[in-house]
């Protein structure tokens, strides 16, 4: 009976998914299909022809359409923001894009309803699909026009930008202007303070540190998890401080082992500021890999080498803790469309070949919508341009080429965890492998004429078929030759046996004990055991392919600690996880700026602290930064100059904190009478059935009693 009861109140595994196996299908809702006309008003235009109005797409809409998505061979769709937005006109153009919130617990009128959103996610889950939400904690609306940055909690009105101004006070150790709202006006300085002090394109921009919007924003993004939605999709992460979002995402991932990824937007792989700022971002959750988009649109859309492409994406990639987390695009709602940015007469066979790498490269794959029918617009090519109404048809060579290799995603772990490894480049020819245990896959493609290509490759003898188009490789003697027409792009793939465990990926890779992880690989078997940092975690369950465990309490001060799965006497290869104390908070950190320049970062003798951070310098002469930090725990850090991508020169400066509030000045003596450092684990009931059956039995047995006493 006590098998039974653990067996109902265990998830499965299956009831949670490895992104590495899926492709993404992203979807401007508003524009998508419009399954209930009367919701439309106002601001609507039934003529689809001014972009910048309603055209009626909602959640009701999305419904009817799920088969039609499936049948690509997607399993997860990204959704436009839904929560409710302003109800007036901003710069010309109505919020149908759902990027101007005004209350976060409440859906877009246009959209739906929750009703509808736990529905969307019902028939989702029917079909294989899993739900991912945008959600937008970085700002509500525009500051200066429309509702003034008005903002709701369920319905009742709490502030507007000018009303909180009147509220506003200067933070005396950032320098900020800031209540709900921070004061610092737009951003012009695209780097520094301003980045993440100043509105954004004049949008009201949050203070997260403020309690009540901390509370605020976590509950909105609580009631999709609350509701079926098995991931976010998180806005302008590049203008949010890192400590305060790595303390969000630990409250989502105390419900289940979501996927959330960020947008850092930034448009160039060259190693500067920017670029060690997204990969710091990465090394929390995954980012949409935007810097390479540019890089493979004007590749195939204009000209370019792709050896040079190869060099550039292999630097790329080797930044990344988990470069196969990322997230590959050719098209979004940000961007120009590649059919409208390639202005060639072949720019649809070269879109077939950028879709297909996109596919293919390390990282997970997404679809803007209409990409499958080659949908454009002709009356204008950026933003609101490449948000057209969807031109629904999936029988297209588009399609054909994404329903295939999303199949085979499923099937060749290479694809979803592989490494990346070129065998052949030049100008206009590519050959790239990507091994993973006992899959292989062999990607070849060519921009120019016709080509007979040999290079050197470690397969068995024999023919392979390309999976795309049927097309032959012959491989003999470790050489692999075959025929390159003009504009041709080649998988040609090995799917063999694997007999010992082998990691792929870890889900999500940053967590806090009593948290769940799926383990994500091959070749685990029926059981056995898995260390995390030398500790056992207790497995939830287990199969072949995924395991799913809870994060055991680590007494440690690294930051990544080893996760290892043992099957049978055997061990698998260490998967890296981003481990956090447990009850952590955001914790404004102040370094007092007396004597100190430059450059300034400080790493400490906890999980948290233990890779360095880096302080910005206030206009009040104080260093800072935003760290999650273990609520009641006593600490230190080193005190370290220098430049990013450079090694840090150390100052022989100690400093010392306590946490018993969200701001800690550093001092250079321990606090008198502070508490030992330790670690508070918050283990919600829901997270562990043995505290439902003991409640069940407990509840039994006063029922019993009862029952003897009435006779």
């Amino acid at each position: 009976m006590v098998i039974v009861v653990l067996m109902l109140l265990t998830p499965p595994v299956g009831a949670y998914r490895v992104p590495e196996r899926s492709v993404v299908y992203q979807v401007m809702v508003d524009r998508f299909y419009d399954g209930n006309s009367s919701n439309n008003g106002p601001f609507y235009d039934p003529t689809h022809t001014n972009y910048r109005l309603y055209w009626g797409g909602d959640i009701e809409g999305l419904i009817e359409k799920l088969d039609y998505i499936r049948s690509l061979g997607v399993s997860m769709i990204w959704l436009s923001p839904l929560n409710d937005n302003i109800n007036r006109m901003a710069g010309g153009s109505a919020p149908y894009h759902g990027y101007w919130t005004r209350d976060y617990k409440r859906i877009e009128e246009h959209f739906g309803t929750w009703k509808d959103f736990r529905r969307l996610a019902e028939e989702a889950k029917k079909r294989g699909i899993c739900i991912i939400v945008d959600y937008v904690p970085n700002h509500s609306n525009p500051a200066t026009e429309g509702e003034l940055g008005s903002l709701y909690d369920n319905g009742t009105f709490v502030t507007h930008y000018y009303d909180d101004a009147k509220n506003a006070m200067l933070n005396p150790y950032t320098g900020s202007v800031e209540a709900i709202y921070h004061h610092n006006g737009n951003i012009n300085d695209w780097f520094g303070f301003q980045l993440r002090y100043a509105n954004l394109f004049g949008l009201a921009d949050f203070n997260q540190l403020n309690p009540w919007v901390d509370s605020y924003l976590t509950e909105g993004a609580l009631l999709f998890v609350d509701s079926g939605a098995c991931g976010f999709r998180i806005d302008a992460v590049k203008h949010m401080e890192l400590g305060w979002l790595e303390v969000f995402y630990l409250r989502l991932y105390s419900n289940a082992p979501l996927f959330i990824y960020g947008e850092y937007y930034s448009l160039s792989p060259e190693r500067t500021d920017d670029l060690y700022e997204l990969y710091r971002y990465s090394n929390v959750s995954p980012v949409l890999n935007i810097p390479i988009r540019e890089d493979i649109i004007r590749t195939f859309a204009v000209f370019g080498s792709l050896k040079a492409l190869a060099e550039e994406l292999e630097t790329y990639y080797s930044l990344f803790t988990y470069p196969n987390k990322g997230l590959n695009f050719l098209d979004s709602h940000d961007l120009v469309r590649f059919l409208n940015a390639a202005d060639r007469k072949d720019r649809v066979e070269r879109f077939h070949m950028a879709l297909a790498l996109t596919m293919t490269l390390p990282g997970i794959p997404v679809i803007y919508y209409g990409d499958e029918s080659y949908l454009v617009s002709g009356d204008g090519k950026g933003d609101p341009y490449n948000r057209p109404m969807m031109v629904f048809n999936n029988t297209t060579k588009a399609a054909r080429i994404i329903r295939t290799l999303a199949g085979l995603r499923k099937t060749n772990d290479a694809l979803a965890f592989g490494d990346f490894r070129t065998v052949y480049g030049d100008y206009n020819v590519w050959a790239f492998e990507r091994t993973f245990g006992s899959h292989r896959i062999l990607v070849a493609m060519n921009k120019g004429s016709p080509r007979n290509l040999t290079f050197p490759l470690d397969w068995e003898d024999g023919t392979y078929i390309d999976a795309l188009s049927g097309a032959e490789m012959r491989v003999f003697g470790r050489n692999a030759s075959l025929e390159l027409p003009r504009n041709s792009f080649y998988v040609f793939h090995i799917e063999g046996e694997q007999n010992e465990p082998l990691i792929g990926s870890l889900t999500p890779y940053a967590a806090q004990p009593g948290q769940k992880v799926l383990i994500g690989g091959a070749g685990f078997g029926s059981s056995g055991r898995v260390l995390v940092g030398g500790v056992e975690a207790r497995v939830l369950s287990w199969n072949s392919t995924e395991i799913l465990v809870e994060v055991p309490e680590v007494k440690t001060e690294n930051a990544w600690l080893d996760v290892v799965v043992e099957t049978e006497e055997k061990t698998s290869n260490p998967a890296k996880l981003r481990y956090y104390s447990g009850n952590d908070v955001p914790v404004l950190l102040v370094v007092n700026g007396t004597n100190l320049t430059g450059g300034l970062w400080i790493k400490g003798n906890l999980p948290e602290l233990a890779e360095p951070r880096p302080l910005l310098r206030s206009s009040t002469g104080y260093y800072f930064t935003v760290a999650p930090l273990p609520n009641g725990t006593a600490f230190s850090v080193e005190l370290y100059r220098g430049l990013r991508w450079e090694k840090l020169e150390s100052l022989n400066v100690t400093l010392y904190g306590f946490v018993n509030s969200t701001v800690v000045v550093l001092r250079d003596e321990p606090p008198i009478g502070a508490m030992p450092t330790t670690t508070i684990i918050h283990r919600p009931i829901g997270d562990n059935p043995f505290l439902y059956i003991l409640a069940a039995f407990l509840l039994l047995g006063a029922v019993l009693i009862i029952w003897k006493k009435k006779g």
